[in-house]
């Protein structure tokens, strides 16, 4: 039987709510060291990622190391419904944005077209890097346009939400190159 994108989003959007918090915090940290001991944390200069919420896997770890080796972390704000990155200045306040989400001021250069790596959250992930995230199409519609061809999608999550079935996908839908969670990396190509 195949489930609906809405089912699967739901049931995980629960597991992962009901994830103690020092499990998350655990996990996360196994999942970036993960990150952080790959090719795509050493072979990138410019790297894209999220501002955790609803206890998505936390990216404080890279952000940290991103910058303490030189790196450029950019973080994405949503103008005009479409997804933007910008530089994160660890000496400015990040604001909320569109969805409680925290975000860079848009003061900066736009940087989509500078990223090597984006790191995407999902909810679900398969194991041939199909992504569920919340429903909205920012990420596939960034990753669909001509500022972002070419790039390394990674794709960060607990171990528990990569499943063995195939996620039903439309053609907007983009595929991550690699899945990490806080016990594998799977290489997708």
């Amino acid at each position: 039987m195949v489930l609906s994108k809405e089912v699967l989003r739901k049931k995980y959007l629960l597991i992962r709510k009901n994830l103690p918090s020092y499990d998350c915090f655990i996990k996360s940290w196994s999942a970036q060291q993960r990150f952080l001991g790959s090719r795509f944390f050493t072979e990138s200069k410019v790297i894209g990622l999220y501002y955790p919420i609803l206890n998505e896997i936390q990216t404080f770890r890279i952000i940290s190391k991103a910058i303490s080796n030189s790196k450029t972390v950019c973080l994405p704000t949503i103008i005009d419904e479409r997804i933007v990155f910008f530089k994160y200045d660890p000496t400015k306040r990040l604001r909320f944005g569109k969805y409680g989400i925290m975000e860079p001021e848009v003061t900066s250069e736009n940087m989509n077209s500078c990223l090597d790596t984006v790191i995407t959250p999902g909810i679900v992930f398969d194991m041939i890097g199909n992504r569920i995230g919340y429903g909205k199409g920012y990420y596939d519609k960034f990753f669909n346009s001509n500022t972002f061809q070419n790039r390394t999608l990674v794709g960060l999550g607990y171990d528990f939400q990569i499943i063995l079935e195939k996620i039903t996908c439309e053609a907007q839908d983009v595929k991550m190159n690699t899945v990490i969670s806080d016990k594998r990396l799977l290489h997708l190509g």
